[in-house]
Parts: C-alpha cells; sequence; structure tokens
C-alpha cells in the first residue's frame, strides 16, 4: 500500500490539474460580459484596459469566490476569455494586413506575419516568465498562485488588446 501512496497522489493531482484546464473555455455569458464592458469603455472614452477585471470581479463576490480555489477559478475565467480575443486577434493579424506586410530588417526582408510570430513567441516566454515572477512574493503559500494568475491575466488582456489595436484597420 506506501509503494502506491506516491502514484494514487499523483492521480489525484493529474486530475484535478485536468479538471481545471477543462473548465478554461469561456463561457458566453463571460464573453457577454466583458464585449458590454469594452463597448461601454469605448463609448465612454475610458481605455479598453478599464475592463481588465470585469469578469474576475464579480466573480469574486459570488459564493465561493473568496476561497483560493474559487479565486483562481475567477481569474481562469477571465483569461479565458481574454485568450479567446489574443488568439482571434493573432490569426486576423497574420492573415491581415499586418501579417501581409513586407520589413526590411537589414539585408533581410520579412513579412509582417514572421515579425508577428517572433513577437508572440517572446511576449509568451517574457509572460511565462513575468508571472512565475510574480508569486515570489508569496513563494510557498497558496498566495504564489494567486499572484500568477493574477499576473497572466493582466498581460494575457493587454496582449490582446495590443492584437486588437493592430487589425483596428480592417474594421
Amino acid at each position: 500500500m506506501r509503494r502506491l501512496a506516491p502514484w494514487v497522489a499523483a492521480a489525484v493531482v493529474g486530475l484535478a490539474a485536468w479538471g481545471a484546464s477543462a473548465q478554461d473555455k469561456a463561457s458566453p455569458q463571460d464573453r457577454t460580459r466583458l464585449e458590454t464592458c469594452l463597448k461601454g469603455a469605448e463609448a465612454g472614452k475610458r481605455g479598453p484596459e478599464s475592463c481588465i477585471g470585469s469578469i474576475q470581479g464579480p466573480c469574486l463576490k459570488e459564493p465561493g469566490g473568496q476561497t483560493t480555489f474559487g479565486m483562481k477559478e475567477c481569474g481562469g475565467r477571465e483569461i479565458a476569455v481574454w485568450d479567446e480575443r489574443l488568439n482571434a486577434a493573432y490569426q486576423a493579424a497574420l492573415s491581415g494586413p499586418p501579417g501581409k506586410q513586407q520589413a526590411q530588417r537589414g539585408s533581410r526582408t520579412l513579412t509582417g506575419a514572421d515579425i508577428l510570430r517572433d513577437a508572440q513567441r517572446s511576449w509568451i516566454a517574457f509572460r511565462d516568465k513575468k508571472c512565475d515572477a510574480a508569486g515570489l512574493p508569496m513563494e510557498g503559500g497558496t498566495g504564489a498562485g494567486l499572484l500568477s494568475v493574477d499576473c497572466h491575466l493582466q498581460e494575457t488582456a493587454r496582449q490582446a488588446l495590443w492584437l486588437e489595436s493592430l487589425n483596428e484597420g480592417e474594421k
């Protein structure tokens, strides 16, 4: 039985992680909440960054939202919506005018798509390292994960907004 304990523990952790990732799909309600905020921000002359937290904030007020699990879940819900937007904007930029442009870099001619791919890959590496570092003040405690989730939310939202701004000429 003692030999099985580590394997059982690993299986439980694996199932918990799988369950959490299965919930990382954006819900229609969360998409609508963010879209409504972004339209209001545009109409009210606020910046779109004012909508970062528009899903997480109300979620934290729901029953269970103040638990560590609830806080991670609320952050994950909003990350899922911003991540969808980020991926859609990235694909639009690659296939649209930004991706089709040519750029001289020294003696090389690159397409905008080449530059965008390199930028996105670099951003992902930067985000991951930055958000790992964000948890350091609470390393060893449950707060470290919460700081990391919040960092991922902030960084993903800002990158989505930046990519969307590249495509604004297409609207």
